[in-house]
């Protein structure tokens, strides 16, 4: 072999090793994606989609009555994995609000919001909506179910209907669409779209407008997150605080 070919041959080897590292986390992330994703996804949904990563399903989460028997506003439930924390909140109940609507902060953003330009309430008063109870910034569960007299308090304060997080200070407004309003949260927090059955009052969550949380690493992304333990707090979950 000529020096000149063999200094070639050594610098392309030598590049190859430099930049492997690159490329190793993404194949397992594609690896990751498309094989475990798929079967971990139906092992912790709270009921069986036929869809898998490409839709949510459609799950009862509550019914009228059990918000109207309490005088909570907030009604805990787990969706779309049998570990991750949501609740409806009923504005009407929390500040007198009627026919609630908002702009999706994350329209024109993954597939599903494309349906969703506004975010509107279900029920008799169009006054409940629903969100994620976990903090995007790291994964905290947010406690909704602490009413405070102040948004500077950790915990949802009816007034402003903000949702301060005790970990790190993010602070959310809930009438807003979950907009970040303080803090390090990076984006909005993420919402629950309602189907509402005027004839029995049952309520249905759908779909969620964003992923609830996701860090770098594919074993904790989305789907499953090993990292973190969340409880679904008994209903009614309303506590004072603040």
């Amino acid at each position: 072999m000529k020096r000149r070919d063999f200094i070639r041959l050594s610098m392309i080897a030598g590049g190859a090793v430099a930049v492997s590292p690159l490329f190793t986390p993404l194949f397992n992330y594609m690896g990751y994606y498309y094989n475990e994703l798929r079967l971990i996804s139906k092992n912790y949904l709270v009921v069986n989609n036929n869809l898998g990563l490409q839709g949510f399903p459609k799950y009862k989460v509550a019914n009228i009555k059990d918000l109207q028997n309490s005088s909570c506003p907030v009604y805990f439930f787990a969706y779309p994995l049998t570990n991750e924390p949501c609740f409806l909140i009923d504005f009407n109940k929390l500040k007198g609000m009627t026919d609630v609507e908002f702009k999706n902060p994350y329209y024109g953003q993954f597939r599903i919001n494309s349906n969703y330009p506004k975010v509107v309430g279900v029920g008799p008063k169009n006054s409940i909506c629903a969100f994620s109870a976990i903090c995007v910034h790291l994964g905290c569960q947010l406690p909704a179910q602490v009413l405070v007299s102040s948004p500077s308090y950790p915990g949802l304060n009816p007034s402003s209907t903000i949702l301060h997080c005790p970990c790190h200070g993010s602070m959310y407004m809930l009438d807003q669409g979950g907009v970040v309003v303080g803090g390090p949260a990076p984006r909005p927090l993420p919402l629950i779209f309602l189907e509402y059955d005027e004839s029995t009052g049952d309520i249905y969550a759908i779909g969620t407008n964003a992923p609830y949380f996701s860090k770098t690493r594919p074993t904790s992304n989305l789907i499953y997150d090993p990292d973190y333990s969340y409880q679904i707090p008994k209903n009614p979950a309303c506590t004072t605080g603040g």
